[in-house]
């Protein structure tokens, strides 16, 4: 009697079981039916890839990087070619030098069959193309204005000196140089110089050197002057004095200071000599003269470069 019961029971469970599975897979077909067949909008992008441009050509307006196909389908017809890579060709081979309209046509795309499309933007590609120049052209270099009059320049050069050019047609036709401006009041001692200076060129135009290195040597017209100097203290002036009191300068100055054998006093008043310490004072305590200059002068000598510190009793 027992064994009959237990029978019983097992031959539950299996219909119980069977009816669980059989519900499961209809609520997974009920759920992919509704949430698959549910219509959503979404973009999906095409790459532009241009092929076949004539050799003598180049494109000079209207490039488009890719193409947006605006399209409405279920969320699982949506999500298996959102992620593709779609790539839309455009045959460049029977340009013209002009205007050039190509209609957008993703008719030949087989993926979007069964969707709704809603919209291509652009609907059309209109390219601009010109004739592909080589050119060679000049560098002129080209000095702001000076501020020091006595600033003087030699041995001039560049190199490269002139660069070969790629670009439409249009432009090329207006550049007889190439200009790059150069900062000639940076240059503060004299001596050679040399610096790359980067190439600026026009939209769609290109160099076969994009730098180009300027070199030349600079002097200054100097003459030379000698005077003495008071030495200074930067602080605690009243209690001590310095031995010697004055130091001998040699100085270089430019030729635009002298009026007639007369330096400008303004300009020859900006030369200090001081003695500078980061400890405190104390007598008998030597020291290096540090001379103060004004633009464009150069320090020679000074005499005694250091001095003694004496307290003043």
């Amino acid at each position: 009697m027992f064994w009959f019961k237990n029978l019983a029971a097992k031959k539950n469970y299996i219909e119980n079981l069977k009816i669980l599975v059989f519900a499961f897979l209809l609520s997974c077909s009920l759920w992919y039916m509704v949430v698959g067949s549910s219509q959503i909008e979404g973009d999906i992008p095409l790459r532009v890839e241009y092929i076949q441009l004539p050799e003598d050509l180049m494109i000079t307006k209207g490039m488009e990087d890719s193409i947006r196909v605006r399209v409405r389908a279920s969320a699982e017809r949506l999500r298996s070619i959102q992620n593709k890579d779609f790539v839309y060709p455009i045959n460049l081979k029977n340009c013209v030098v002009g205007a050039n309209v190509f209609p957008v046509d993703i008719n030949a795309y087989t993926d979007f069959k069964g969707m709704e499309i809603l919209s291509v933007s652009p609907s059309y590609l209109l390219l601009e193309t010109d004739v592909l120049l080589e050119k060679k052209v000049p560098i002129e270099l080209v000095f702001t204005e000076k501020e020091n009059d006595d600033l003087y320049i030699r041995n001039l050069s560049l190199e490269p000196a002139e660069v070969t050019l790629h670009g439409p047609k249009e432009k090329l036709e207006n550049i007889t140089s190439l200009k790059v401006d150069f900062d000639i009041n940076q240059v503060e001692k004299a001596g050679e110089y040399s610096k790359s200076l980067p190439l600026v060129l026009p939209a769609l135009v290109e160099a076969d050197k994009p730098v180009t290195t300027v070199r030349f040597e600079t002097w200054f017209d100097l003459v030379p002057v000698s005077l003495s100097r008071l030495v200074q203290l930067d602080r605690e002036s009243s209690l001590y004095t310095t031995e010697p009191k004055t130091v001998s300068i040699e100085l270089e100055i430019p030729q635009s200071k002298m009026d007639s054998f007369n330096i400008d006093p303004a300009y020859m008043a900006q030369v200090r000599a001081t003695v500078q310490s980061s400890n405190p004072f104390a007598d008998g305590q030597v020291l290096p003269v540090h001379i103060t200059l004004p633009k464009g002068a150069n320090l020679v000598s000074v005499t005694p470069q250091y001095v003694k510190l004496i307290e003043k009793k």
